[in-house]
């Protein structure tokens, strides 16, 4: 039930209303001879729907329409031409009388729905839109949660990497220090061979040194014996000579 038979039954009337005025065409002329239909669109308190009232304007095109509450659907038929349909009316017992215009122009049903209604609607659809950007937030926030999990996971990588990286550079720190602590202790041995080398051939020196020395007084000792054997001989084959 509407608002406006709300008001019908709280006031408890129940009569007709006065529709009248003049049927002119678009030039400001009367529309002469025109029927003027209201079909009944559904079933009032006195009107039956699917019932047709009809109204002829006169040679002025005035007319006149008793109109019982209920809600019609207007038809012009002029001229002999088909009904054409021009609107609905919405008649209340409540209303003042008017022109035919008045009433197709009036608010119908649809546009009178109470404060609170507009204001419900209002609040579904502003609900509506909330959850709407709610399921939108909620699925960003679902994709930063999953990239904050891949950020740590990648985290936990390139950490487990520069651990792994570390205890490398580690070992191979020490085994750095390990070769140079070699490497000095050969320097050493070497250092200590080419001292003993050195020692060998000043040794090696003087002994050639010393067999150079005692060859040259041994052919001296053989020149001297040589001369010494020489002189004896020729004393010998001297003539005059007696021994004894």
């Amino acid at each position: 039930m509407t608002a406006r038979w709300f008001r019908r039954a709280f006031c408890g009337v129940n009569m007709a209303v006065k529709i009248s005025g003049v049927l002119k065409d678009g030039a400001g002329k009367p529309v002469v001879n025109c029927a003027i239909e209201l079909r009944a669109r559904r079933t009032s308190p006195t009107v039956v729907a699917h019932v047709v009232a009809t109204c002829v304007t006169d040679n002025n095109g005035a007319y006149v329409i008793e109109a019982e509450p209920g809600y019609y659907e207007v038809a012009l038929h002029c001229n002999g031409w088909q009904p054409t349909r021009v609107g609905d009316i919405d008649v209340a017992p409540t209303d003042a009388p008017g022109t035919l215009n008045a009433f197709l122009n009036a608010p119908k049903d649809g546009d009178l729905r109470p404060e609170v209604m507009k204001r419900f609607e209002e609040m579904v659809a502003q609900a509506q839109q909330s959850a709407g950007a709610a399921a939108g937030n909620a699925q960003q926030t679902a994709q930063d949660v999953a990239a904050a999990a891949t950020a740590r996971d990648d985290a936990q990588r390139f950490a487990e990497k520069a651990r792994q990286d570390a205890t490398v550079t580690a070992e191979d720190r020490k085994a750095t220090a390990e070769d140079v602590t070699s490497t000095g202790a050969n320097a050493a041995a070497a250092g200590q061979s080419a001292q003993d080398a050195a020692g060998y051939a000043r040794a090696a020196e003087q002994a050639k040194n010393d067999i150079d020395a005692a060859l040259t007084g041994t052919l001296k000792m053989a020149n001297h014996l040589s001369e010494i054997a020489a002189a004896g001989e020729r004393h010998n084959r001297s003539p005059g000579i007696i021994w004894g």
